[in-house]
């Protein structure tokens, strides 16, 4: 019987040595890896990118509804407001040859058809970017902003807005 214990004991010692030289080697090796480069690079690769273009087609959902949401908000806040004329500050003025027009410190003058002259300092073309020169003229369809009070003469018939 102590033979037969002994020999139990041996084999039970021989088995949990094998069982545990069994888990060591499930590691994995460098020969025999836990997983392979193979499943990385194919299966694993294509399923995680399977996953990250549903949650991207999700999400892509999710913002489109909110930005639907939102622009049909603006839309119907706008249409709510009744519409406004736009306001014009600037005035007409036809000249005639040698007519004058004055024209004050920040105000804006815009030729829109003839010939015309400046009299006094201080306008700026802000088309061009240049000051216009005492007895310079005016170019059609640019902006000139007045740093001081001058006077623009017309040389024949002429058309500017004006606003001082």
């Amino acid at each position: 019987m102590k033979r037969n214990a002994l020999l139990i004991k041996l084999l039970a010692a021989a088995l949990a040595l094998t069982a545990l030289a069994g888990l060591a080697g499930a590691a994995g090796t460098a020969e025999d890896p836990l997983v392979s480069l193979s499943y990385l690079t194919g299966t694993y690769r294509d399923n995680l990118l399977a996953d990250v273009d549903t949650a991207v087609a999700a999400q892509g959902r999710t913002l489109t509804a909110a930005f639907s949401e939102q622009v049909s908000a603006v839309t119907a806040a706008l249409d709510a407001q009744p519409a406004q004329a736009a306001e014009n500050d600037y005035e007409t003025v036809a000249l005639s040859a040698g007519q004058t027009v004055s024209v004050a410190a920040g105000g804006e003058v815009l030729l829109l058809s003839g010939a015309a002259t400046v009299g006094g300092t201080g306008l700026t073309d802000a088309t061009a970017g240049t000051a216009v020169a005492v007895g310079g003229a005016l170019t059609a369809n640019h902006l000139y902003v007045a740093a001081a009070d001058c006077v623009v003469t017309a040389g024949g018939s002429v058309s500017l807005l004006v606003r001082n």
